[in-house]
């Protein structure tokens, strides 16, 4: 068969978000049986094994792929000359997300019932065979549509499938829109390519999107090359995911310096509002301090003048040397005498007067230093009031004029 134009221009570098869905004639299919006893880590392994008995060229020069799922007992594996992919100018197949044959977008498909399913596309017809349940093909067969005739072609392809039962249900399709998920996995939507029908049969599946590994196995690309661009994407993922972080980390420290900015901007305001409500708070709180002191008064009966008057009374009545340099009045009626004195003896004397006489109790000192002649001397006392009382006056008594009564003179 004579190979058809690709549908993209192969000679320029595809960008890497783009997937490459490469003719199915361009490959040779075989299916394979899946030993019982092979485990599924081995598969790629069995595959490259069994190309090298089946391929008349070394697996070296073969872009190769398959098709596989556990629950199927055949692999559908595909392949082609390097050579051939170049010829047919796909030279940069290094530069896609996603390189497949077009019968790999059918990847993840499943069927009630066996089901032929003809894949159309501009220049090429596949013939997908599924058995009843299965979602992988266990036959593929492909041809070229040099002169655009699918219902030729599809004809030619049933009649060489083999073991094609009369009542498998054919359904004919075409890929339509290819789309990658921000994780780089290809959506492949579905088309109807049977114009009397509204909708796909089984619609259940007209949007495919195949797992990771499901694409890596149907990538045709090398083997080294899938192992290092796997590398390289999760490496990048994680990079990405990293700057991700990285970048919420970076914004929730731009907040919390915002907040802290904004927090000392509030925290400036308060102190200029506070500042300037100083003066009239130490204006309330000198207020409240007299009030408080006006209480205590009131409570208390504070007599400082009458703890002042009975104080000097006593210091002029013995006549000593004795001086005040201050005298602090404080609640319950407590007097510090700051003060000088001629002599030691006269501070003895005067602070013994003051006890003596009965308004007055030592509570601290007397504290005094002599210096240069000079004692200096500190006293706090004790106030008890005594209420004098004044000597009451006796009341003159008055006698009242006797009263006569005139009596009659005899008459003279």
């Amino acid at each position: 068969m004579k190979d058809a134009a690709p549908t993209l221009t192969p000679t320029e570098p595809a960008p890497a978000e783009q997937v490459l869905v490469l003719p199915g004639h361009l490959f040779f299919i075989e299916t394979i049986n899946v030993p019982v006893d092979l485990e599924p880590a081995e598969i790629p392994d069995f595959i490259e094994l069994s190309l090298e008995s089946i391929a008349p060229f070394p697996i070296e020069q073969l872009n190769w792929g398959y098709l596989y799922s556990e629950d199927v007992p055949t692999i559908l594996v595909y392949a082609t000359h390097r050579d051939r992919l170049k010829n047919a100018g796909y030279t940069e197949l290094q530069s896609y997300a996603w390189v497949l044959p077009d019968f790999a977008t059918l990847t993840g498909a499943c069927f009630p019932d066996e089901t032929l399913v003809a894949l159309e596309s501009a220049n090429n017809l596949s013939l997908l065979l599924f058995d009843k349940g299965a979602s992988v093909p266990h036959a593929v067969l492909v041809a070229s549509l040099v002169d655009g005739d699918a219902d030729q072609a599809l004809k030619q392809l049933k009649a060489s499938a083999p073991g094609l039962t009369k009542a498998a249900a054919t359904l004919r399709v075409r890929t339509g829109a290819i789309e990658l998920s921000e994780q780089g996995l290809a959506s492949f939507n579905q088309e109807s390519a049977d114009d009397s029908r509204s909708d796909l049969e089984y619609g259940a599946w007209t949007t495919l999107t195949p797992t990771d590994a499901q694409l890596w196995r149907s990538d045709v690309r090398s083997a080294d090359f899938k192992v290092t661009e796997r590398s390289a994407r999760r490496l990048g993922t994680l990079l990405m995911r990293i700057t991700g972080w990285a970048a919420i980390f970076a914004l929730v420290l731009v907040g919390i310096e915002l907040l802290l900015l904004a927090s000392q901007a509030w925290l400036s305001t308060l102190d200029k509002q506070i500042e300037s409500q100083r003066t009239a708070v130490l204006t309330i709180e000198d207020k409240q301090a007299l009030m408080v002191k006006l209480e205590q008064v009131a409570k208390n009966e504070l007599r400082p003048i009458a703890i002042l008057e009975a104080a000097n009374n006593i210091r002029l009545k013995l006549k000593l040397g004795i001086e005040y340099d201050s005298a602090i009045v404080e609640g319950e009626n407590h007097i510090t005498i700051e003060g000088k004195a001629n002599s030691i003896n006269e501070l003895n004397s005067y602070t013994e007067s003051l006890k003596q006489s009965d308004q007055f109790t030592l509570i601290a000192g007397p504290e005094s230093f002599t210096r240069s002649g000079e004692t200096t001397f500190t006293v706090t006392l004790a106030y008890t009031h005594i209420e004098t009382v004044a000597p009451v006056e006796p009341k003159e008594t008055r006698v009242a004029p006797e009263i006569t009564t005139p009596t009659k003179e005899a008459k003279i």
